[in-house]
């Protein structure tokens, strides 16, 4: 039975429980970043420089697109952790069916849309004109099978949200074999450059999104889903998106510095651009580790909350403080430490190398920061408070790095000064984030105090 995969997160030892759910949760996402680590480790290797680079200094824009539905998809997860800590299994059915909809009417959308603007979007980076072609052709076929990218995500959201991690990871490992597969196959054997990268991607994600959605059907608990029972319930949509559309919308904004800062890369040469690329693909190995923990905290937070055990919240943020500075300390220690040895996995380039070893230094050592303003951000949205955790990110962190691009950075032009403004938004952000916590922390225990004497 299907009931075998769920985790009760509201019981027993939190610690133990929280770490069983995050390892599983590591390894999905370092499997998902392998899919754009790969194509450009094998363009790297099999292809030209040009292709890599290409590749590469699309990053930023899939991520700006991908992580907007990501960001919708933690609404779900949310709202499916409520009802299945209160033990709804209605409202719980009807999250189903309501979010693969919306993956659905969402994945065709972005597809068009992607299909249409990638070159339009490239040209307002500032992207190379010796790479914008072949850019461009990434982007096309890429954005053209995005719906299978943001059908799993919806679909392992809602897996997660009841303590099932293992299956999504199952099905990414399959995914992730047949990805590297297509793309040797693709670029070595039929000499496809980009265009065989982009399609093995998205091939090896149809089949990570068909497992997800047979995952489902065959579920007989909560998470059953019939596919001829497809609707759009209005409250539970409308709850979706009160979670997940800032946080979407937080990852757009988060993105678009991200974008601001690409272009002021692109500024520095096509060798600063590839060593950026392989810089953030390394960094991405830290990002995830830290990243799944902040799954693991909104989950947590979400089904406690839901079950009314509030108490149990604070002692998830600090568990995710630990797990997040473990995290990135082992995944940050070891890339820091042979920073030259993991950039030749991409390419042997001296001046990419240099440029890529000077960005992950700054990053290596500071990305922990990164993991506790995730944390404490998502605590506050499993508590409900999702629309503020946007507003803090969006000042916090895309305000301070627009401002220090536009102030500090364009008075001393240099990537060593345009990096610094990662973990200095960080740490404002996080320090402030944390703040507001506390205060609505104690806001809840009073009113829950209030409810129990009024009883």
């Amino acid at each position: 039975m299907s009931s075998k995969y769920e985790m009760d997160l509201t019981s027993g030892s939190i610690a133990k429980k929280m770490l069983i759910y995050t390892i599983p949760l590591m390894f999905s996402g370092i499997l998902q970043l392998l899919y754009n680590a790969f194509d450009i480790i094998v363009l790297g290797n099999f292809s030209s420089y040009e292709s890599m680079a290409a590749v590469s200094s699309t990053g930023s824009l899939v991520s700006l697109f991908v992580n907007f539905f990501l960001g919708i998809s933690v609404g779900s997860s949310v709202i499916m952790a409520k009802y299945y800590g209160a033990n709804d299994y209605e409202n719980g059915q009807k999250t189903v069916h309501s979010t693969i909809l919306i993956s659905l009417i969402l994945g065709v959308t972005v597809s068009v849309l992607g299909v249409l603007l990638s070159t339009t979007m490239l040209k307002m980076m500032d992207a190379s004109p010796t790479l914008i072609d072949r850019s461009s052709l990434y982007l096309k076929i890429y954005f053209g099978g995005i719906i299978f990218n943001i059908i799993y995500n919806f679909g392992a959201s809602l897996m997660r949200a009841v303590g099932d991690t293992k299956r999504p990871l199952i099905f990414l490992m399959i995914a992730g074999v047949l990805n590297v597969a297509f793309n040797l196959l693709f670029v070595v054997v039929f000499k496809l450059d980009v265009a065989g990268v982009a399609l093995g991607t998205i091939l090896s994600e149809a089949v990570s999104a068909i497992l997800v959605i047979i995952a489902l059907i065959r579920s007989d608990n909560i998470l059953h889903l019939n596919l001829r029972k497809l609707s759009l319930n209005g409250k539970i949509v409308k709850d979706i998106f009160l979670v997940g559309l800032p946080a979407g919308l937080q990852s757009v904004v988060f993105n678009v510095s991200n974008v601001i800062i690409q272009a002021k890369i692109n500024s520095f040469g096509d060798d600063a651009i590839a060593g950026n690329g392989v810089a953030s693909n390394l960094e991405g190995f830290i990002y995830v580790g830290m990243n799944a923990v902040y799954q693991a905290t909104i989950a947590f937070t979400s089904q406690n909350y839901g079950a009314g055990k509030f108490k149990n919240i604070k002692h998830i943020l600090i568990l995710s403080y630990l797990y997040a500075f473990v995290a990135a300390l082992i995944f940050g220690g070891v890339i820091v430490l042979f920073p030259e040895k993991f950039c030749l996995i991409y390419n042997d380039k001296a001046e990419v190398i240099e440029y890529a070893v000077e960005r992950l230094i700054i990053l290596g050592l500071t990305y922990f920061i990164c993991g506790f303003m995730d944390c404490t951000s998502g605590v506050l949205r499993g508590i409900g408070y999702s629309t503020m955790s946007m507003i803090l990110t969006i000042v916090g962190v895309v305000g301070f790095r627009i401002t220090w691009i536009f102030t500090f950075f364009t008075l001393n032009k240099t990537l060593f000064n345009l990096y610094l403004s990662y973990p200095i938004s960080w740490t404002v952000t996080w320090l402030i984030e944390l703040l507001v916590f506390i205060l609505i922390y104690k806001k809840i225990l009073r009113r829950s105090k209030s409810e129990i004497a009024n009883e």
